[in-house]
Order: structure tokens, then sequence, then C-alpha cells
């Protein structure tokens, strides 16, 4: 159901995911006056134009919210609901993973200091959340193993 704890922590990972999504990861501050923006699809420099592409971040943290939301509404495949709760934190960790190597990487072909804003750490909100999701799911599936026993 949708008001359980561990549908509203689901949700809020999605939110955490989505929003970035919409603001930057980083700013980059170079030698001069060269600045870029980190997105979650590249290094953006500051007329626009895409310096370093950086598409399977752009496919994992697109992936991160959806599966957040699917999995809400899997209320009735707890065992399903729980595996993708466990996939999607591993997502995570390898979106915050992603986000360093691509940040280091730019940071240094760049020659420019990252500057990481908060965006940048709503991956480990997000697996946190999905974390007490998981722990809901799984103290409602034991209940409801208990309460088979019984009969």
């Amino acid at each position: 159901m949708i008001q359980r704890i561990q549908s509203i922590y689901l949700f809020f990972a999605s939110v955490a995911m989505v929003i970035m999504l919409i603001f930057p990861i980083a700013i980059m501050v170079g030698t001069g006056e060269a600045d870029y923006v980190y997105l979650f699809y590249g290094i953006v420099s500051a007329e626009g134009e895409l310096l370093l592409s950086a598409v399977p971040l752009a496919v994992l943290l697109s992936a991160i919210p959806l599966i957040s939301l699917v999995s809400i509404f899997l209320y009735r495949h707890r065992i399903l609901q729980l595996r993708l709760c466990s996939f999607n934190i591993l997502l995570m960790l390898g979106g915050i993973v992603l986000i360093w190597y691509y940040g280091y990487h730019a940071g240094n072909s760049l020659s420019a200091d990252v500057l990481y804003s908060v965006p940048a750490i709503m991956p480990v909100l997000a697996a946190i959340l999905s974390y007490l999701a998981f722990r809901g799911i799984r103290k409602d599936e034991l209940l409801i193993q208990s309460v088979e026993r019984i009969r």
C-alpha cells in the first residue's frame, strides 16, 4: 500500500535522485576565467558546450528513481520489493563511485578544482532511505510469515 512507511521512504529516495538530475553536481573552477559545470550527463563549459560525456552515469542516475517508484507499487510482492531495494542500493553506491570518478578525471584533465554541491550527497541520502525501506519491507515479510506459521 502507498501509505506504508517504506513506501514513503522509497518515494523520498526517488525525489532525492530526481533532484540530482535537475541541479548541478559540482562546479569546476579552472585557471583563469574557465568555469565548468558538472551535470549528471557530463561536464559542460560556461558557454554550454559538452566537454566530457558521462553516459554511464546518466543511465545509472536515471534508472535509480524509476526502480524506486516501481518498487513502491510492488507492495504485494514483498520478496521482489526487497530484491529491488537491495539492487537499488548497489546502484546508488555505484553512482557515488562514478560521480567521484568523473569529477576526479575531469578535474585532472581540465586542471580545475572540483567544488561539489549539495546534490552530490543525494545518492547517500537515497541509499539510507532505501535501506530504511528495506528494513520495513523485511519486517512486514517476517510478520506475514509468523502469522502463516500460526495457522
